[in-house]
């Protein structure tokens, strides 16, 4: 999994004949398809160095560290959505991405990145805590991906772990609540109520944000947590992150792994990433009015160049060639690829990344401006 690290090492390598591919894969029961793909995408990059002055003899051999992977079944038996490699002098690299690519085979003197941004897009990123009496969990999700953090060393295992520690643990008695079949459990004294074992509860949650907010202090992605539904308020009294979402996902995850808690989740926050989008989208037209937006490629990819571009749209699976001169600031398109053009789209949104910039990949009937392929909302200090 590509993460900002890997992206920003790929984005500074810089060399004549650098290889790009993009090829849409199967999770399963497709390897000759995926494998066929692949080669192919293989011979259209070879044909590309060949054109751009190298070797038949010498293209293969540049080549070959790719090829090899078609000789491992064991790899195209476990893939994902798409595959993107990368292969210069004396470097390979391939990422098996849970998104689908269009496929895409370029050589240049940069990598094209811009596919594998939507998985790097801070603007899904998000937080998810699995959480009962008996168990506690911690993921950072996106909408691609799930990814586990151990938190053992922040927060207590379990609420049977919190109780032992105590100097009540003598007087202490377990005593199961909630729905039948759930399994939770509750801690408390000889003769305490139900409010006594709210309070248990609530000191259980208590060490387990406290735990929690010595790593996300300085977060402010949101954050679901998953839990049956009672417990959901005893949290809410105790949380001390701003960015904790009203609603839960609904029931014991105890049972529960990754891609299905990742499956839950996603269907609860979409609607927030959604809506955030949709008030960029309303702030372009606001900006456009003011001459701080723009729907003009040249214009995107010299703002882009001078970190001037806050939120960048671009239509998904497009592709404009020309070169941009930054000396001069000036841009040239050209109606199809031609000998050292960049996919100026590419530099744009890769350009808006790596300046700490938005970037959205839309379906063009998405975009704020239909009819453009860019459209960009400056920063303006």
């Amino acid at each position: 999994m590509i993460d900002e690290k890997a992206f920003r090492a790929l984005y500074e390598k810089s060399a004549d004949y650098l290889v790009s591919i993009y090829i849409p894969t199967y999770r399963s029961s497709h390897n000759q398809e995926d494998q066929l793909r692949f080669k192919n995408a293989l011979k259209q990059a070879k044909q590309q160095l060949e054109e751009r002055g190298m070797s038949q003899k010498d293209a293969e051999s540049y080549l070959r560290p790719a090829r090899e992977l078609l000789d491992q079944p064991q790899f195209w038996s476990h893939l994902s959505d798409g595959l993107a490699a990368f292969i210069g002098p004396d470097f390979f690299q391939h990422e098996e991405l849970p998104v689908t690519f269009d496929e895409f085979v370029i050589v240049g003197e940069q990598f094209h990145l811009s596919p594998m941004l939507p998985i790097l897009n801070g603007e899904q990123r998000f937080f998810l805590l699995a959480l009962s009496q008996n168990d506690v969990r911690f993921f950072e999700l996106n909408a691609h991906s799930i990814t586990p953090v151990k938190i053992e060393d922040l927060v207590p295992k379990d609420m049977a772990s919190l109780f032992e520690m105590s100097d009540v643990k003598e007087h202490l008695q377990h005593h199961s609540v909630g729905n039948e079949g759930q399994g939770n459990t509750v801690y408390h004294g000889q003769g305490q109520g139900e409010d006594d074992r709210r309070d248990d509860i609530r000191k259980y949650f208590k060490e387990i944000n406290d735990g929690l907010m010595k790593m996300l202090h300085d977060e402010k992605a949101p954050m679901i947590v998953a839990c049956v539904d009672y417990l959901l308020p005893l949290y809410q009294e105790v949380n001390d992150y701003k960015y904790l979402m009203d609603k839960n996902i609904s029931g014991n995850p105890e049972k529960d792994g990754p891609v299905l808690l990742h499956e839950k989740a996603w269907e609860v926050v979409k609607g927030h990433f959604n809506e955030n989008m949709e008030q960029d989208k309303k702030r372009f037209q606001a900006a456009m009015s003011k001459d701080q937006a723009s729907a003009s490629l040249p214009d995107i990819v010299s703002a882009a160049n001078y970190q001037k571009i806050e939120t960048l749209f671009l239509r998904k699976g497009a592709h404009l060639f020309g070169q941009f001169d930054a000396e001069k600031n000036e841009t040239t398109l050209h109606d199809s690829y031609e000998q050292n053009d960049r996919d100026l789209l590419d530099l744009a949104a890769v350009q808006t990344h790596i300046n700490g910039g938005k970037v959205y990949l839309l379906d063009r009937e998405d975009l704020p401006v239909p009819t453009a392929e860019a459209n960009a909302i400056y920063r303006f200090q």
